[in-house]
């Protein structure tokens, strides 16, 4: 996935708040980890409306722009945290060995605990942070903004906490080389972890309450209209997404029915699939959507790498598709993007590529739209009906 936090704080950011002055509303297509829709919502006063096919994309999103309040000082949120005893700060443990993970392995398949513990202790997590992000699961807030709030932190602290490279596709596995980078993991505070994810996510709400759902991005935009703001980050990956993140989904949904191989995953007919992630149907998909946004008289702003991505798509594809119908500006900045396979061979987690992004502005070009007058129009002795006139957009 690329990474939107730092291109927001440069032209990007600049773009997308010039465009927004005209807008009535802000629409996310592709919202991934949310970072977008959270800018938006914070820095205008439109309210937001996000769309991703993953569950845990909706979560991160609407945990944020479903809310117009701080949640710093929320008791709640306090109390949710104190669940979980503070980590043991005594002494050196004990290297970390093959026979001890295999073991916590076992342990956690054979637990009658939460999901969290059955399907990824000793795995990405170890058996005691396994039981400890279960218990923070089973105690989420009932207030329903503040319960969406505790379970972003939660997919958050996760994420950071996973002994995987990047993403969550599969976990390390306890060789000599890799076993470091499972002891660095699992040596990570379930606690302390949630805790400043927390004290990063509370105080942030909208200016608007917004909304975050699940679904596909074309089927959104067939309800869009002319006032709406679009914001298209596409995937570029010729792999699905849902492989990446599968346990990231997992905790959103409350568990998988089940899990299985090395990496955890449920059945692959239980993970939702993008057209953009099929090399045969990518570029359909781009057209068919920018069709969907034309025939609805929306901007648009989309970025993707100024490249051939694996998925058979790119920027000069894309300005290609839309220069029909479209005016374009582009713009090109420089960004960050996971290899979203292999890893990193300093650091053992997932590769990333410095490239250019193509920032794509979308407007719609003037139509012709058939007219009949009301009365004949003379032209010199004749007198000729007016077919059609122009209109702008």
């Amino acid at each position: 996935m690329g990474s939107k936090t730092s291109l927001l704080a440069g032209e990007l950011g600049e773009i997308i708040l010039r465009e927004s002055e005209s807008a009535e509303r802000f629409v996310d297509l592709f919202a991934g980890s949310g970072a977008v829709a959270h800018f938006v919502a914070q820095r205008t006063s439109l309210p937001v409306l996000t769309v991703d096919l993953q569950e845990y994309a909706r979560i991160l999103a609407a945990s944020v722009i479903e809310r117009t309040r701080s949640l710093a000082s929320d008791p709640a949120l306090a109390k949710w945290l104190e669940r979980i005893a503070e980590p043991d700060a005594s002494g050196n443990k004990p290297a970390l060995s093959k026979a001890e993970v295999l073991r916590q392995r076992v342990a956690s398949e054979a637990s009658a605990e939460g999901f969290i513990t059955r399907h990824y202790g000793g795995h990405y997590f170890s058996l005691a942070q396994a039981r400890e992000f279960d218990q923070l699961y089973a105690s989420l807030p009932n207030e329903e903004g503040v319960r969406t709030t505790a379970l972003a932190v939660l997919l958050q602290a996760a994420s950071i906490c996973a002994a995987a490279p990047g993403h969550t596709a599969q976990p390390f596995q306890p060789t000599d080389s890799l076993l470091p980078y499972i002891s660095q993991s699992w040596s990570r505070s379930v606690r302390a972890t949630s805790r400043n994810v927390l004290e990063t996510i509370a105080p942030l709400h909208a200016n608007q309450v917004g909304e975050a759902v699940t679904g596909d991005a074309e089927t959104v935009a067939a309800s869009l209209t002319c006032t709406d703001l679009v914001f298209c980050d596409p995937p570029y990956s010729a792999v699905q997404y849902s492989r990446f993140y599968h346990v990231l989904e997992g905790i959103a949904r409350g568990g998988w029915p089940a899990v299985e191989g090395k990496g955890r995953a449920p059945a692959q007919s239980s993970r939702k699939a993008s057209a953009f992630s099929m090399k045969s149907k990518a570029k359909s998909a781009m057209r068919d959507l920018l069709k969907v946004l034309r025939e609805k008289d929306a901007r648009a702003i989309v970025t993707f790498p100024d490249a051939d991505a694996s998925n058979g798509l790119s920027g000069s594809d894309i300005i290609s598709i839309a220069d029909e119908d479209w005016y374009v500006d582009t713009r090109y900045v420089d960004s960050v993007h996971s290899t979203l396979g292999g890893s990193n061979a300093e650091t053992g987690r997932g590769g990333r590529r410095t490239l250019k992004e193509a920032v794509i502005l979308l407007s719609p070009k003037r139509s012709l739209i058939p007219v009949m007058p009301t009365r004949p129009i003379e032209v010199g002795n004749a007198s000729e009906p007016q077919l059609m006139v122009a209109v702008g957009t």
